[in-house]
């Protein structure tokens, strides 16, 4: 693939690297270029789940690649990478969305965590330790009538991962990633056919190193081409791989390890990281510290596809905070065309 070094400029000149961004058309151009079909490797690094609209663009580069470039590519896989571990904020709308589910162009909001917004706020959970209430999640459903969560709700009964009439966030959230792809790709793809189960799998990493994994994973088929659709807690992957490179010496010490470095060898093992690109100023500066630092441990630069909101925002789609919020089911259609006319995909 051809690929370009972005540098980024601290304020105190020093010069930050870590990431090379790369252009949906560079996808298509290289893909294959060596006469074998190759598999196409993306992934998200969401604590909880990625985002509607990043999920539909996704799913939209996807549908780009396979029919333009589709005798290069043999199969098409999208992990989205949770971590357990991270610490949890209802503040951070980010994390809060889940526990407060806002639907777009709606001021409704949901509180369906088992715990209270105070105690959220005060204790300071970890992310795998926050569970949802089975009834409210079923209130929620009924008022906005996003069906694809009551699939996602019986099929967590079925396996017994619901409760005393509660669920684990990251089961939720994960499985109905999934069924929401699902119904995104009815109206991109035109599927009816589709597999979604549990798995376990083992990855191995540029570097040699090897680690299980297992979570939740989708699977369909375009134009006789396999898409994977997978999400699990890679916390352990983010942690050991941390340790490995980064010792003890932790310039922002508030923070237990650098989650980048895990992304950094992945992309060495052909991921293609979906995120913002880190050279924007709306960036935190430890982030972009982050990614230098991966770069400099591992030896390797973050592959970055751009999920850019950019254009939504600016066409007035969505407000600055309302990137995170789900759409509402007579709006799904809707936004998959606008996105689709607005970036050309």
């Amino acid at each position: 693939m051809l690929l370009w070094t972005r540098t980024i400029l601290r304020e105190d000149g020093i010069e930050f690297y870590g990431y090379k961004k790369i252009s949906l058309d560079e996808i298509l151009q290289k893909a294959g270029k060596d006469g074998k079909k190759e598999d196409l490797k993306f992934m998200f690094a969401r604590q909880i789940a990625p985002y509607n609209i990043e999920t539909i663009l996704s799913i939209l580069y996807i549908k780009k690649i396979i029919d333009e470039f589709g005798d290069k590519v043999n199969e098409v896989i999208l992990d989205s990478l949770q971590w357990k571990d991270d610490r949890f904020s209802l503040s951070n709308i980010e994390k809060g969305i889940f526990v407060r589910p806002q639907i777009l162009y709606s001021e409704s909001q949901y509180h369906i965590a088992v715990e209270s917004k105070n105690k959220l706020r005060s204790v300071g959970y970890r992310i795998g330790h926050i569970y949802l209430d089975v009834n409210k999640i079923s209130e929620m459903i009924k008022e906005t009538e996003l069906e694809y969560m009551k699939e996602s709700l019986n099929y967590l009964k079925k396996e017994r991962k619901v409760t005393n009439g509660i669920v684990n966030i990251l089961d939720f959230w994960g499985l109905t990633t999934l069924y929401y792809i699902v119904k995104v790709s009815k109206h991109i793809f035109g599927i009816d056919k589709y597999e979604i189960k549990e798995f376990k799998d083992k990855i191995k990493l540029v570097n040699e190193d090897e680690y299980y994994i297992s979570g939740y994973e989708l699977t369909f088929k375009y134009k006789e081409k396999e898409l994977r659709f997978r999400i699990y807690d890679a916390s352990h992957i983010y942690e050991e791989e941390d340790k490995k490179y980064k010792g003890e010496e932790k310039k922002y010490k508030e923070e237990k390890i650098n989650s980048y470095i895990a992304l950094a060898v992945l992309s060495g093992s052909r991921y293609i990281l979906l995120e913002e690109d880190p050279g924007k100023p709306s960036v935190f500066p430890k982030i972009k510290y982050f990614y230098k630092e991966a770069k400099e441990k591992t030896g390797y630069d973050i592959i970055l596809l751009e999920a850019d909101e950019k254009k939504l925002i600016e066409r007035g789609i969505i407000g600055e905070d309302s990137y995170v919020k789900l759409i509402s089911k007579d709006k799904i259609t809707k936004i998959i065309n606008t996105i689709s006319k607005i970036y050309g995909i």
